[in-house]
């Protein structure tokens, strides 16, 4: 049997150009006996209420007829879709030969967002396909007795999980992902073949629509194994997804905050890595409390990258406020606030008329103690750092520079601060980030209790972090959308009530 499978990358809820370019992956396959799309294909990935529109099914219905009639000369198509019958909707996968289409699986294990849209299907099936035993599933792996498994379950890019192996299954595997960013989930595609042993014959390219190919009638010899950095992997994928977005939302041109801090450098880099740094405008914008080296690092940072920087003060803004709207001056929070809120003004206002995505800059540490000012550095479409750790920030700005330096050594060394009041630091309102970062994990994302928390983490205040995070979930809940790097992050698994 030759199987060819492809990478494909959807455009949530656009069925028309999804399906015009699965029938133009269909009719360029010269080679395959059969061709297999991933899970959702024709709708894409995290439609959400559109399924529950009985015109976007119906359109999907409509343009799967269509590709079944590419069926016909003994081409086979195996694809994922959004499955309607009487009793409700189905995620399922689809065989179509001949003109005649077969249901081989209804997905059986739903998250809570999909349960809101899908029943719960029977799960893997095993089917007997060209004289061989196979068991097709939409769910996450299972044991299994079977010539081959199909496993076409979506796996989104984690970067806990990127240096897990194969392990010996008894059995051939088949795995189909797509590539693409989607509802703050990003999959990083990597579909393979691979042996009995669990060792890969043939893998697909992470982060960008590929196809693969293979022949069960010649000999393939294993894949090397090769470690990956996780960092590395990180910077492709939030590159990628950042590319993704602005593909699909139209977006030609990104404005962001420079504050010459280490957050919106990394930021800054992601940006032109994604787009070009000819089409990424920076600026900065200096208060009565900012350093002249949060200026000059962050020219030096646009000079390494070759993007344009430009300077617009807000004390005139912040005098102006504080004499007509005050009539007087408090040095208190708020007025610390009015500086955020007033940059976030003048960046949305640079958005708006030059049609720029803004991205904010704010990582997963500030995020989740609420950190940051609404209305203020949470202006944006899109904020690349929300599910990564501030010393995590670090550690992908050292990989940035292990070639040459890129963002200014200044950057990397000075002690982090906001810059709103006279000698700030980050360290005044927040614990350490090593202690911060490392409670945030242990409760929020490992799920242990208060009083294991404290022993490992001695002398450390364990009880004052959880209750800032979770008096925060107000600020979260009007935060801009991020990318889901973790198995558990504040963009969309983290959820306490406001109140």
């Amino acid at each position: 049997m030759k199987t060819a499978i492809i990478q494909f990358n959807p455009k949530t809820a656009d069925i028309e150009e999804n399906a015009d370019r699965i029938t133009s992956y269909i009719a360029n396959e010269k080679e395959a006996d059969v061709i297999i799309f991933p899970s959702l294909a024709v709708t894409g990935i995290n439609c959400r209420d559109y399924f529950l529109s009985a015109d976007f099914i119906e359109r999907q219905n409509n343009a799967l007829e269509e590709i079944k009639e590419l069926s016909v000369n003994s081409r086979d198509i195996i694809i994922g879709f959004a499955e309607k019958c009487k009793d409700g909707l189905y995620s399922s996968v689809a065989l179509f030969s001949n003109g005649e289409e077969k249901i081989l699986c209804r997905k059986k294990e739903l998250s809570n967002a999909e349960a809101k849209y899908f029943k719960s299907g029977n799960g893997a099936v095993n089917i007997e396909y060209k004289g061989r035993l196979m068991t097709v599933s939409l769910d996450k792996e299972k044991t299994c007795n079977t010539d081959t498994l199909l496993n076409m379950a979506l796996e989104n890019f984690q970067t806990d999980t990127i240096n897990k192996r194969l392990k010996q299954k008894n059995y051939q595997e088949i795995r189909v992902n797509p590539v693409c960013y989607s509802g703050t989930y990003l999959y990083d595609g990597r579909s393979y073949f691979s042996n009995k042993k669990g060792e890969k014959l043939v893998e697909a390219k992470a982060f960008c629509e590929d196809r693969i190919f293979l022949d069960d009638t010649k000999s393939y010899s294993p894949l090397p194994i090769t470690e990956v950095n996780k960092y590395d992997e990180t910077i492709d994928g939030i590159v990628f997804a950042l590319k993704d977005f602005c593909s699909k939302t139209g977006f030609k041109k990104i404005v962001l905050g420079l504050s010459g801090g280490i957050d919106s450098a990394l930021t800054a880099v992601f940006a032109c890595k994604a787009i070009g740094a000819d089409n990424v405008l920076g600026i900065t914008m200096p208060s009565e409390y900012s350093s002249s080296g949060s200026v000059d690092d962050s020219y030096e940072l646009a000079k390494n990258l070759g993007m344009e920087c430009i300077t617009k003060p807000i004390k005139p803004l912040f005098n102006c406020f504080v004499d007509e709207v005050q009539n007087q001056k408090y040095n208190d929070l708020a007025e610390e606030n009015l500086q955020s809120r007033l940059r976030g003004v003048i960046l949305m206002n640079y958005s708006n008329r030059y049609n720029a995505l803004l991205l904010s800059t704010g990582n997963k540490s500030e995020v989740a103690t609420g950190y940051c000012t609404l209305y203020g550095d949470t202006c944006g479409g899109l904020c690349l750092l929300s599910d990564i750790y501030k010393t995590d920030v670090y550690k992908l700005s050292e990989r940035i520079n292990k070639d040459k330096v890129v963002i200014p050594i200044s950057t990397m060394t000075k002690a982090p601060s906001a810059e709103l009041r006279p000698n700030q630091k980050d360290t005044d309102s927040l614990p350490d980030y090593e202690v911060l970062d490392k409670v945030i994990k242990l409760y929020f994302e490992e799920n242990l209790p208060r009083e294991e928390i404290k022993y490992l983490c001695p002398n450390q205040p364990v009880e004052q972090i959880i209750n800032t995070i979770l008096r925060a979930e107000f600020k979260r809940k009007q935060m801009t959308l991020g990318i889901k790097l973790s198995e558990r992050s504040f963009v969309s698994d983290i959820d306490y009530p406001t109140i």
